[in-house]
């Protein structure tokens, strides 16, 4: 039986390959870069409908250059910083596209709960899996053949990281424990 250790680093190694996939799915015109063209037409063909500045902002938000597109660094940069992102507060718009390419490996245009099994424990960890499954999902039984389009998806992953945030303790709503007195014993 393997390792916890080196089913980690099998599940990684498989990680980078999904992720080149994914990169390389998106860069239709195969010039090394995704620009918004390539973006919208993976939309059209997934049939989910967004407007062309939003699909400008999201990536804008990763393009580090500012040249109008992601090259292969920048893409894997934004991912990194996502997949490793406890605040909430990294632009996730581009990151949960990429996800659903990246679990959607035969290229059907849905994601299954099996698919995104290998990435939801990669990100979140045995402990809290089941927990992630049923978010997204609304399951976390295997059995169940459940499958989720692009749009499905997105909405379901922005559902979860809104959750995420508002449970998150702030300066505005941190309330300190109770403090408990001690008695005072008085000397007579």
């Amino acid at each position: 039986m393997a390792s916890a250790a080196a089913r980690e680093r099998f599940a990684r190694k498989n990680e980078a390959a999904d992720l080149k996939r994914a990169f390389d799915k998106l860069d239709a015109k195969t010039d090394g870069k995704i620009d918004t063209e390539e973006l919208n037409e993976l939309f059209l063909k997934l049939g989910h409908k967004t407007k062309k500045s939003e699909i400008e902002d999201m990536i804008w938000e990763v393009d580090e250059d500012c040249d109008q597109c992601l090259t292969w660094a920048e893409f894997q940069a934004m991912y990194h910083r996502c997949r490793n992102d406890m605040t909430g507060y990294e632009p996730r718009r581009l990151f949960n596209v990429v996800q659903f390419v990246m679990n959607d490996r035969e290229g059907t245009g849905h994601v299954s709960l099996e698919e995104a099994m290998q990435i939801m424990y990669l990100r979140y960890g045995r402990s809290l899996l089941d927990a992630q499954l049923e978010e997204i999902f609304g399951t976390s039984d295997l059995n169940s053949g459940k499958t989720l389009t692009l749009t499905e998806f997105l909405q379901s992953l922005h559902i979860s990281q809104v959750k995420q945030l508002r449970n998150r303790i702030t300066a505005k709503t941190y309330k300190p424990p109770p403090v408990t007195q001690k008695k005072r014993m008085s000397q007579s």
